[in-house]
This record gives structure tokens, sequence and C-alpha cells, in this order.
């Protein structure tokens, strides 16, 4: 090479000073970008990888706390016909004699997820029969709450006070297809 070009043309000579420190500062300044980028990204793989199992142990918890409620002692009640059999044993084991017996089902305002039988019972015993039905319904299916009574004052039968209870019961029922579906 000819010195004689580059102090001939300053253009040249100015190009081929400037070019290689232009160069090397673009190179390095696009590897600093990419290696901020990659710890960004492995930062945040750490801390997912930290979390995951976490979140995995909460969904299991809560998944099972969910299956407790839905399979209670005497099985899940699914229909009209099946919460009618379970009150009137219910009823039959605390000595409570229902008079009538109504069940509708109507669709949860929350979602669409779940429905809601209502139970109007009207029957007559013991205030401790009551007491023992209610109990007993309550504690054989966890989702089933008593949502109003009304008791009044009968007679006398067999030594023991009786009275007339008009009691509402409300049944959440899920179901865990459209669950299963969503998730």
């Amino acid at each position: 090479m000819d010195i004689g070009k580059f102090k001939a043309s300053r253009g040249r000579l100015t190009a081929w000073i400037m070019i290689p420190p232009v160069l090397i500062v673009g190179l390095g300044l696009t590897s600093f970008a990419l290696k901020l980028q990659s710890e960004w990204k492995l930062e945040r793989a750490q801390v997912l990888q930290e979390l995951l199992p976490r979140a995995a142990a909460s969904q299991a918890e809560a998944d099972a706390l969910f299956q407790e409620f839905l399979a209670s002692e005497s099985g899940a009640i699914t229909s009209e016909d099946e919460l009618i059999s379970f009150l009137q044993n219910a009823a039959h084991q605390a000595d409570f004699v229902v008079d009538s017996l109504k069940v509708e089902r109507r669709e949860s305002a929350a979602n669409n997820q779940a429905a809601v039988l209502t139970a109007s019972v009207k029957g007559t015993g013991t205030f401790l029969a009551v007491q023992t039905f209610m109990g007993d319904a309550a504690m054989r299916q966890y989702l089933l709450s008593e949502s109003s009574l009304q008791i009044s004052q009968g007679g006398k039968s067999s030594g023991a006070e009786s009275c007339r209870a008009e009691i509402r019961f409300e049944l959440i029922l899920f179901d865990t297809s459209k669950m299963d579906e969503g998730a």
C-alpha cells in the first residue's frame, strides 16, 4: 500500500482511522445489551423456578380441600331426588317427622359453574330432634347450609314438648366438568 494515497485523500485517511474504533464500540455495545438481556431472562427464570414448586403445592392443597368438600361422608349429591332422600334419611335418624319437603333448582348468580338446590322442609318433632336433624344434615354434606328456620311451639307428645319447624336448606352443586375444561 502506498502511504501517499492516504496523504492525498483526507476522507480515505479519516475512514481508515475512524471505522475500526466505531466497529469495536458498536459490537461492544451490542454484546453488552445482549448480555444484560440474557441476565434478566436468567433472573426471571430463576425466580419462576423458585415460585413454581410453591405454587404447585398451593394448588394441590386447594384441590385436596375442594375434593374434601365435594366428597362428603354420605357422597356427593347431584340431583333433587338425592337431596330429598338424604334429608328424609337424616330426619328419620333424628326422630324428626317430615310433613312436606319441596326441592327447587336455580342457577347461581355468581357464575355458571354452580347450581343451587333449595329445599323447604316442614315437620314436627322435639326441639332436640330439630337441632339434631339440622346438625347431622349440615355435618354430612359440607356444602349444605340452613338459610332460614322458623319454629313454633306445638303441644306435648309422650312427655316431651313438640314443635313445628320450617327449615330452608341450600346446597351448592359444582359442575366439575366445566371446571376441568376451564383449567
